[in-house]
């Protein structure tokens, strides 16, 4: 007798920035795809990561948090966000449950009924260890209401707490198909990029204010030796003062970022690595549509 058949399927995944998305995904890949800060728009380009189990492959596009855009940066997040919804067997839809849904929740509710007005959602009301028992019921009623849906699922991602309820909800709405990547893949990101996130990642968690947001990552320099894997990178930032502050005093701040970062990509690429940091002075980069092509934030 002929057993069921493989699924595969493309689900995207959305909300407003900092409710847990990219946390959600690395939990349900089993690896780290997408960095993840307490700062909102950690995540700047749609990424997807790869969750191979028993009879299916699920693509998840983890998309930068859907906000209002102030800069060229922001526009393309957005755009990146958009483009990741257009053609896709299911939205996860991601929203802070301890909040009641706002104004963001509506745009991009009105978002999604213009972009995928057919395409099955999910929702997960995740962050729900901070969710007051009374509250419950309103907010599930509230965001179910807002998004047209009543698959939902009360997740704590950072606990793994429900995640694989909601994994196995998703599933369920993959299509027949047959695995489109290897089994060992986890995600369709080079080394590279994912090496230049992890230094962001660090910066991220080292600086406040308008640094962390000023800043990004390029690798300049990859050599493979026999032993040894020599990176450099270059830091962007937008005046002198960021640049005093990602150094530190002694340079004290940007030896820290870089022994930090160095040991996840050494766990990333299995082998050792030297790793080189440079930051650079260039004004308003997050204007420039040369530089975010060359940062892989913009297509070409």
């Amino acid at each position: 007798m002929e057993g069921p058949k493989p699924r595969f399927g493309v689900i995207a995944v959305v909300g407003k920035p900092n409710v847990g998305k990219s946390t959600l995904v690395n939990v349900i890949v089993g690896q780290k795809v997408s960095i993840v800060s307490d700062k909102p728009q950690t995540t700047r380009r749609s990424v997807m990561g790869i969750a191979n189990g028993d009879g299916y492959q699920m693509c998840l596009v983890d998309t930068p948090g859907i906000h209002e855009a102030h800069n060229r940066l922001g526009r393309e997040m957005l755009d990146s966000a958009r483009a990741a919804v257009a053609d896709v067997d299911a939205i996860l839809y991601v929203a802070d449950a301890s909040h009641h849904p706002g104004a963001g929740d509506q745009r991009i509710a009105k978002l999604l009924k213009q972009v995928a007005p057919e395409t099955p959602l999910v929702l997960a009301l995740n962050k729900m260890d901070l969710l007051k028992a009374d509250r419950v019921m309103p907010h599930v009623e509230a965001y179910c209401g807002l998004l047209g849906t009543e698959e939902y699922m009360l997740t704590t991602a950072t606990r793994e707490l429900n995640v694989a309820k909601l994994a196995a909800m998703l599933v369920e709405r993959l299509p027949e198909g047959e695995p489109q990547y290897p089994v060992d893949d986890f995600t369709n990101q080079s080394s590279r990029y994912m090496a230049a996130e992890i230094v962001r990642e660090r910066i991220l968690s080292a600086t406040r204010d308008e640094v962390p947001y000023a800043t990004a990552v390029q690798i300049t320099d990859w050599e493979d030796g026999e032993t040894i894997t020599r990176i450099h990178a270059e830091i962007l930032v937008e005046k002198s003062s960021q640049r005093a502050i990602l150094l530190g005093k002694g340079g004290r701040t940007i030896k820290e970022i870089g022994s930090s970062a160095r040991l996840e990509i050494e766990a990333l690429l299995g082998s050792q690595i030297f790793l080189e940091l440079h930051v650079k002075v260039e004004e308003g980069w997050r204007m420039n549509p040369a530089i975010l092509r060359e940062l892989e934030y913009r297509e070409s």
